[in-house]
């Protein structure tokens, strides 16, 4: 525990500068976006920021499917897919409580003014990890173009979802993406040296979705 405590201190150490350097390009971002707000993009940037609820979906799917069909690839871009999803969440939250980023809305009440409250901190983006984690993964495990070009365009669009909404900054939503390609890309380093130690069988395997809120 105490090895993970000071892990966060360092990397809510390493970030923080970051995040308060980029202060002033984050707010006027988030201005200009405000001031071009439209009814229509309401409604597009809000569904599409809903749709992380749909984040399980992905390793849940496959590992149902390697279950029923007794499909190994399956159940191992499965257990790749969960584990990048639960390493996003570990490393995202202890970001949050390290450096505790008061949202947009909250840092700047006179004039950043967002489309929906939103609870906890802000840096980094929860729903940019998941969503970039979600489809690299996807990527890593299936790469081809109709993969890969529809998954980069989900994940980069939740991520932009949330300045819209105005509940996050430009700097938390560019360092939640590099937490989830990253979590991803040791995810699935992790899965595949416990496959080269010990192959997973064409077997049974289950998982129990959680969606989560950020």
């Amino acid at each position: 525990m105490k090895r993970h405590g000071f892990a966060i201190l360092i990397l809510a150490t390493l970030f923080a500068p970051l995040s308060l350097s980029a202060q002033g390009l984050d707010y006027n971002i988030l201005c200009t976006l405000q001031q071009n707000r439209t009814e229509t993009m309401d409604h597009v940037m809000t569904g599409l920021s809903n749709t992380l609820a749909l984040t399980p979906v992905a390793p849940a799917t496959m590992l149902g499917t390697g279950w029923m069909t007794d499909n190994k690839e399956l159940l191992v871009s499965g257990a790749s897919c969960g584990l990048s999803l639960l390493l996003t969440f570990g490393v995202t939250e202890g970001l949050k409580f390290g450096v505790r980023r008061p949202r947009p809305y909250l840092g700047h009440p006179d004039d950043l003014v967002p489309l929906k409250t939103v609870r906890g901190f802000s840096f980094p983006s929860g729903h940019t990890s998941l969503s970039f984690a979600t489809a690299t993964s996807l990527c890593l495990s299936y790469p081809r173009w109709y993969v890969v070009l529809p998954a980069a365009l989900w994940a980069s669009g939740v991520g932009f979802s949330r300045l819209y909404l105005g509940v996050h900054y430009p700097s938390d939503v560019l360092v939640g993406a590099l937490v989830g390609i990253g979590s991803a890309l040791a995810a699935h380093w992790i899965v595949d040296k416990i496959q080269e130690e010990s192959p997973v069988p064409a077997t049974k395997a289950f998982l129990l979705p959680i969606t989560l809120r950020f």
